[in-house]
């Protein structure tokens, strides 16, 4: 009966692993990967599941096999050691390596990713602030090129350094203070395919956690911090109906990508959930920054009228 016991570990232990190996064939997995930074991200990921997976299922393998080997006996101790001086010295050496090997490995994507010398030139700028529960988009008003085109004003011209620097600050600058024109929308970060977006990420309170898995995408909020970010969706979720004044809704639900906060920050953490639509064109998220502003202005007389009107009704 004690072996009985190591051998029913070992079958539960079967039983996680196998579960473990048919969950990516019954969608139990990642989500679909839409990011152009995803691929790297996900690269990462690979490497690290492979040498902890294979080292998680050798170290279960000898424990098993210990228990069953090593079962109790009526009658016979066990022999006490203070260890192996070639086996620790190896075991140490090992991960080491490995460890030296995946940051060497995480470098490139690092850099990408989080480097502010290597973002790109942005199409688009959005500010984002963190709350508790919400979190609040901010657009600047852009400029027009001769064919009528969003053209988003703090991007640069990547051949002229002293244009790209001051453009920079003036992004900084407007992200630090809100404009009387910008564009203001809860929980809905808009953008279009392909268009790389520049985020600058703040918090009016607690630590939150800007998290986007779709796009492998995640960066921890700090008070009195502002902090920038980029990314760039490859695929295209929804369209502007100028009927309705509304987003399309996805095919598959797959493809309503979720932003969320992935920080404990309080107690209706769970509620801070937001969306992110990808237009599948620039024409596409012009249309709805338009209508977005025009709904903002014409809401503003109305709100100024009740307030003189209070005065004359006391």
């Amino acid at each position: 009966m004690n072996k009985g016991w190591s051998i029913f570990f070992g079958v539960v232990l079967l039983g996680t692993f196998l579960i473990w190996v048919v969950a990516p064939f019954f969608g139990w997995w990642l989500p679909d990967n839409v990011s152009t930074l995803g691929g790297d991200v996900d690269y990462l990921f690979y490497v690290i599941l492979a040498f902890t997976g294979f080292f998680f299922v050798l170290t279960e393998v000898i424990l098993v096999y210990a228990m069953f080997r090593f079962v109790w006996r009526p009658g016979e101790k066990s022999e006490y050691t203070h260890g192996n001086h070639r086996l620790e010295i190896l075991w140490t050496i090992v991960p080491a390596g490995i460890l030296l090997f995946i940051a060497f490995a995480q470098v490139n994507a690092w850099e990408k990713i989080k480097y502010q010398s290597r973002m790109p030139a942005p199409d688009l700028t959005v500010q984002v602030t963190a709350r508790q529960w919400e979190w609040r988009m901010r657009y600047p008003q852009g400029t027009r090129d001769d064919k009528g085109r969003y053209v988003d004003r703090f991007t640069w011209n990547a051949d002229d350094k002293e244009d790209a620097r001051q453009k920079q600050l003036d992004a900084r600058a407007w992200a630090e203070v809100a404009e009387q024109d910008d564009i203001h929308v809860p929980n809905e970060l808009h953008t279009w395919k392909g268009a790389n977006v520049k985020v600058y990420l703040k918090t009016l309170d607690v630590l939150h956690s800007f998290t986007i898995p779709n796009l492998r995408l995640k960066q921890d909020t700090l008070p009195g911090k502002t902090i920038p970010m980029w990314l760039n969706v490859n695929k295209s979720n929804t369209r502007f109906d100028k009927a309705t004044g509304r987003c399309t809704e996805p095919a598959d639900k797959r493809d309503a990508w979720e932003l969320s906060c992935q920080e404990l920050c309080g107690a209706r953490h769970y509620a801070m959930r937001g969306r992110l639509y990808v237009h599948e064109s620039l024409a596409d998220y012009q249309a709805w920054l338009d209508y977005t502003y025009q709904q903002q202005q014409a809401r503003e007389p109305a709100a100024k009228s009740v307030a003189l009107a209070q005065p004359e009704g006391n």
